[in-house]
């Protein structure tokens, strides 16, 4: 009977550890909470040049089609533009009109940039796009901006499977954390 109440917990009750709400590699980290039903998404990327663009993309993947996202842009001037858009087909970006996305800090130190944005979790912008179900994320590490238009990307995509982002609140990832350290 002890056996099988063990085997039930572990079966059961989700292990806070299989929660994403990080990502990282050697060009590009973020992460990501929940408070009061809005997301907040840290974002770094170490080589941002001049007339160049990174996005994070959200939907089903890995292909390009159909995908939401939000692109950080960088221009001549060193100036640093936050846009939402989508791809209704792949290899075509369409930016909305008004980004539905608040930038909450922006800094670029060299090619570092370091951008925190924040969005409702649940239905936004033109689409209607909710971030509150679990669906794939992919980090585009970047492409080329001519006359203020996007450009193909180059290189690999990132993917990370299905995010529950609704799932990381400050409380469970301090909870993660501390089983990290054990």
């Amino acid at each position: 009977m002890f056996v099988l109440a063990i085997v039930f917990a572990f079966v059961f009750i989700p292990s806070s550890s299989s929660v994403t709400c990080d990502f990282k590699n050697e060009l590009v980290s973020m992460n990501w909470n929940v408070k009061n039903n809005k997301i907040q998404i840290h974002f770094e990327h170490n080589n941002l040049t001049e007339n160049r663009w990174t996005s994070i993309a959200f939907g089903d993947g890995p292909g390009m089609n159909n995908l939401e996202s939000i692109i950080f842009s960088r221009r001549e001037d060193n100036v640093i533009t936050t846009n939402s858009g989508y791809t209704p087909k792949k290899k075509k970006v369409v930016v909305d009109d008004v980004s539905y996305v608040t930038v909450n800090d922006v800094q670029i130190t060299g090619n570092k940039l370091k951008v925190t944005v924040s969005r409702p979790l649940g239905p936004a912008g033109p689409r209607n796009f909710s971030l509150d179900q679990c669906l794939n994320w992919m980090v585009v590490p970047g492409g080329s901006l001519s006359n203020g238009k996007f450009k193909k990307h180059h290189g690999k995509i990132f993917f990370i499977k299905d995010v529950c982002a609704a799932k990381c609140t400050a409380e469970r990832i301090q909870r993660i954390n501390s089983n990290k350290a054990l």
